[in-house]
């Protein structure tokens, strides 16, 4: 079968599989030195099985089919379930929603399903972000010549990991609250304008939801859930303090991952805050500066080794959180009282022009 383009795997760790062709696919950065790794892959269509039996978690896929190499990558996240490419889907298919609500008139319901139609295919774009700060931690890490498993360490690149870490949880609680809007756009049982999930939850307090898709909200955003751990996240970055910094200083924690083929690779582990709601309210009640702990180690306050080991990995989180969003997404879009249309490109005869 013709191997048809160049892709770049993004596997968590800030690992990668570089693929060119039938016998030209290798793992980077690859061994502790360094060195690229050759691994076989059956066919063109089999690459992300094929990674996965060596037990490397994807996470998606640069394809790279221009002309030049400096040509931008189509970037889709890989879904763990049934569909491939579902952020990317979803993506396309609200924006087929905003033009069939443009055809009928609908200007309210065709600027939302355009806000997310834009704000999923932000939030795919900014777990490649952190995927590729991720990257150049581990390279810069392997290259400084002093990689052990179970490192805590601190450099240049750490910042800059977390600071792509958070710009994806500040857009991903943008497209959780126009959905939010969506939702009441097309289920309103008020006349009060919900925009976002606190005026929605609170909305609630008088008058509950008695619809499937109003309960499944009220599930996935009650405390401990998915979407209010989540929003857990957000609120301690805009209210209370970085990521990085909010509790104990979060370092990069190396790591080795042996695969099936008996390979050992090196990758990173960028930690979250545990509990980011009880850590907003301590930090905002002033609790946190009363601990003595902490005074005692006010420039040593270090997130402890076992701590780091069980927290919850920032790439993972991202992409794993980003696939609960879409898959919701595709679950409001039945919602729509509009059918979704896809744009027709039709030239006017005698001209250079086209209608839409």
């Amino acid at each position: 079968m013709e191997w048809l383009a160049a892709r770049e795997v993004h596997i968590s760790g800030g690992i990668r599989v570089l693929s060119y062709g039938g016998s030209c696919n290798f793992l980077y950065p690859g061994d502790m030195t360094g060195e690229k790794k050759a691994i076989q892959i059956q066919t063109y269509t089999s690459l992300f099985s094929d990674i996965r039996r060596l037990g490397l978690e994807v996470v998606g896929c640069d394809f790279f089919t221009g002309p030049h190499s400096h040509a931008r990558p189509e970037w889709r996240i890989k879904s763990s379930l049934g569909s491939d490419w579902l952020t990317w889907d979803q993506g396309r298919d609200w924006s087929f929603i905003a033009h069939g609500a443009f055809k009928k008139g609908d200007s309210k319901l065709y600027d939302i399903a355009t806000r997310i139609s834009h704000q999923l295919r932000s939030c795919e774009w900014r777990v490649r972000q952190l995927s590729e700060s991720y990257m150049d931690q581990l390279n810069a890490k392997l290259q400084s010549g002093d990689f052990k498993d179970g490192q805590r360490f601190l450099d240049g690149f750490t910042e800059l990991c977390y600071l792509a870490a958070q710009t994806f949880l500040i857009d991903a609680c943008t497209l959780r609250d126009y959905l939010i809007e969506f939702y009441w756009h097309v289920k309103p049982t008020g006349s009060a304008k919900i925009t976002s999930i606190g005026s929605l939850c609170s909305h609630w307090k008088k008058t509950p939801p008695t619809d499937p898709h109003g309960l499944e909200i009220q599930k996935i955003s009650s405390p401990g859930n998915w979407l209010d751990i989540l929003g857990s996240y957000r609120n301690l970055i805009i209210h209370a303090a970085p990521l990085a910094t909010a509790g104990a200083t979060l370092y990069s924690i190396t790591g080795v991952v042996k695969l099936s083929n008996s390979e050992s690779l090196p990758f990173v582990k960028l930690p979250l805050p545990s509990d980011p709601g009880k850590l907003k309210d301590d930090r905002n009640s002033g609790k946190h500066f009363d601990d003595p702990s902490l005074r005692r180690a006010r420039f040593h306050n270090i997130i402890e080794k076992s701590d780091a080991v069980s927290a919850l990995d920032s790439l993972t989180y991202a992409n794993s959180c980003l696939e609960k969003l879409s898959v919701w997404a595709a679950s409001l879009a039945e919602l729509s009282p509009v059918k979704a249309e896809i744009p027709v490109v039709v030239p006017i005869p005698g001209s250079f022009k086209t209608n839409r």
